[in-house]
């Protein structure tokens, strides 16, 4: 399974993206607080040292066609070739583009228009948004994308479950995991619940009680690895890969296997 590294435009993330041993692929998150020029900021920088590059495309944080017109050609000029296109955390909108769906039309019709446009995927719902809205949105935005990315998740039963009815709708486009890796606990409930991944959190209570729901860690990202690997070969699913972060990349090594899987946290659509 292909692995994406996320990595956060702030702290040390460009101090554990330097210390890879190879370049991959790195997918850099877009903080509210931070906003999106800073995670131009630093995916640019990442790719000077090499790395293939992905953005997460904030909608709610483009100001106006300007601010995204400058965001697309500074990416394209630094060799940044895939935009992950999300709603975002910001609230209310910086812009006129509350939503993904909004903004991925403007991206894939631009000149500099990336080599590929991701979008999210929501195997455990959306805390805002009801699951019929969600599949049609999903459906819509398909035809403008190149592949999905879905939210964390915990269950691989209701995420294989979730890409089998994806396909269902007459929805093909690779999916990418979003699944646990090493990361710290509080911060992975905390995405959990923002994400609305209740089901999921429910799914690992019932497999070793709360106790273990804060041991989230590489027995977490084993059992879901250990559950999807069977079906990387099956043509209909058309399974892609998954996002970790640097930090885990020693533990992926370690296995032996050379799992990888970790969080995906896709925000507000």
């Amino acid at each position: 399974m292909s692995a994406r590294f996320e990595v956060l435009p702030f702290g040390r993330a460009e101090e554990q993206a330097a210390r890879l041993p190879e370049h991959v692929r790195l997918t850099v998150t877009c903080s509210p607080t931070q906003g999106l020029d800073r995670t131009v900021e630093v995916a640019t920088r990442l790719r000077s040292l090499g790395h293939a590059v992905t953005v997460h495309l904030a909608s709610r944080m483009v100001r106006d066609r300007g601010h995204l017109d400058g965001v697309l050609a500074t990416l394209a000029q630094a060799g940044v070739d895939d935009a992950f296109i999300i709603g975002g955390d910001a609230t209310p909108p910086v812009g006129p583009y509350p939503s993904a769906a909004v903004l991925l039309p403007l991206v894939h019709e631009h000149p500099h228009r990336p080599r590929s446009i991701g979008i999210a995927g929501y195997p455990e719902g959306h805390p805002l948004v009801d699951s019929s809205t969600l599949t049609e949105v999903l459906e819509q935005k398909s035809r403008l994308a190149d592949y999905i990315t879905t939210q964390l998740c915990f269950d691989p039963d209701r995420w294989l479950g979730w890409v089998r009815a994806t396909r269902r709708a007459g929805v093909d486009l690779p999916v990418i995991a979003g699944v646990p890796g090493i990361v710290d606990r509080r911060r992975l409930l905390e995405i959990s619940v923002r994400v609305g991944v209740g089901p999921s959190l429910s799914f690992l209570r019932k497999q070793g009680g709360t106790r273990n729901l804060l041991r989230l860690s590489a027995r977490s990202a084993d059992h879901l690895h250990d559950a999807l690997a069977p079906h990387l070969g099956d043509a209909e699913l058309n399974l892609a890969g998954s996002t970790t972060s640097p930090s885990t990349a020693s533990w992926t090594r370690g296995t032996g296997s050379g799992r990888r899987a970790a969080p995906g946290s896709p925000r507000q659509k």
